[in-house]
């Protein structure tokens, strides 16, 4: 791409921040849209983990076969809108080819690439941008409370050893050494030594964005709303304001992006994943590093302006007002766990753009000789941001990718599955 004119990046979440980052980094002048505030809705809320372990897609048949119980316990990890689920059909259908025991394997392989470079690249975006001081390497803890969960974690080790993510396992009693406050003794745990977090996940997007705009970067405050094309290109990005020449967009607009692909022939079944989270004051936990619960499917996450605690799965919730129970279980499960009250200073809600098989939409998109897409990274957006940066950067100005993207291939869901 040569073009004098811009790339366009459509979607100023921190997947968006960071391609139009690693794009002008490359010395290419970048227009970022989004009519929100960069990082201001799904990025904003999420546990700030760079969390290079998730490398098993969730669409996979123990999370499948543990549907029914997750369902029937109110303090569970998953739930469901069932008013929204009819229109979920297709969703779930996919999902449920997705964990096919050798697709699982192929998707868990591609992931793990993927999330190989995942800190390395954060490193290198924060060096650049003066925002080192933002991120944490205090590695990451996973407590799990039973035995029947202990023996599940030593057969993921082996797995997690296989792709090289380093971990130490620990007792009962080291889980204790690590996290003195906890109430009872667990059956043993995980510690992740080389993870990492961010302190500010919404200000590290808005940081971002800032230096975007002060090299050079142009922000439009405003909805894509369509395209202009020609003879198999993208000629310029419409507003309702106005219709912008570009050189090569970039579809990294979330849950959007169904939509917008649509218009350009793309098939992305993204799901509106719905996920909470509840703040507590600094000092409302003693939680030196981030932790994780296995059974209980959520974080708690040390930050600059409070205690995080995030997680949760809802299901059918898109378009729907928020059900602030499932973020009032989070602090339910902290007193059980720390054996103390603790009072939650906010709360939020965010839809996770997710696509069935659980792996991101990332590379060039069929029929277009200048469109990318970024989008669908489920619960591992902040994590695959920096990476999905510098692939984009690299497909846009000639270099190689450094890994296999086929099976991120954005036109895979047009084709009758194999």
């Amino acid at each position: 791409m040569t073009s004098s004119s811009p790339i366009a990046v459509v979607g100023a979440g921190v997947v968006g921040v960071a391609c139009a980052r690693a794009l002008q980094r490359a010395g290419r002048q970048v227009v970022l849209f989004d009519p929100a505030p960069p990082g201001s809705l799904t990025s904003s809320g999420n546990a700030g983990h760079i969390a290079l372990d998730h490398i098993r897609p969730l669409a996979r048949p123990d999370v499948l076969a543990g549907v029914p119980r997750m369902l029937t316990t109110p303090l569970g990890p998953l739930t469901l809108r069932w008013r929204g689920v009819p229109a979920l059909s297709p969703w779930f259908a996919r999902f449920a080819a997705a964990a096919l025991p050798a697709r699982v394997t192929a998707g868990t392989t591609a992931l793990a690439a993927l999330l190989g470079t995942a800190l390395p690249d954060w490193k290198a975006e924060l060096q650049t941008a003066g925002l080192s001081d933002m991120l944490r390497r205090q590695g990451t803890l996973t407590v799990i409370e039973t035995p029947g969960r202990l023996a599940a974690a030593r057969a993921e080790g082996r797995l997690l050893a296989s792709h090289g993510v380093a971990f130490r396992d620990l007792s009962g009693a080291e889980v204790m050494a690590e996290m003195p406050g906890l109430a009872r003794v667990p059956a043993g745990g995980r510690l992740f030594p080389t993870a990492a977090h961010v302190l500010d996940p919404f200000g590290l997007v808005q940081a971002l964005a800032a230096r975007f705009v002060a090299d050079g970067g142009t922000l439009v405050a405003a909805p894509v709303t369509g395209f202009r094309r020609g003879e198999g290109r993208i000629t310029a990005v419409v507003t309702d304001a106005a219709e912008h020449p570009v050189d090569a967009v970039v579809l990294t607009a979330g849950l959007a992006s169904a939509t917008l692909g649509r218009d350009l022939g793309l098939v992305l079944p993204l799901t509106a994943e719905r996920g909470y989270h509840a703040m507590l004051a600094p000092d409302a936990l003693p939680v030196p590093r981030p932790t994780s619960f296995a059974e209980r499917g959520f974080v708690i996450t040390p930050l600059a302006h409070g205690i995080r605690l995030a997680g949760t799965v809802e299901f059918g919730a898109d378009g729907r007002p928020p059900a602030w129970a499932r973020a009032d279980i989070l602090a339910q499960h902290v007193h059980t766990l720390f054996g103390r009250e603790v009072e939650v200073t906010e709360r939020w809600h965010g839809d996770r753009p997710t696509l069935p098989d659980y792996l991101p939409a990332l590379g060039a998109a069929p029929g277009h000789a200048n469109l990318l897409v970024a989008a669908g990274h489920q619960h591992l957006g902040l994590t695959l941001a920096a990476a999905t940066g510098r692939i984009v950067a690299a497909l846009l100005t000639g270099t190689p990718p450094g890994l296999d993207l086929k099976p991120f291939d954005p036109g895979r869901f047009a084709r009758r599955p194999s």
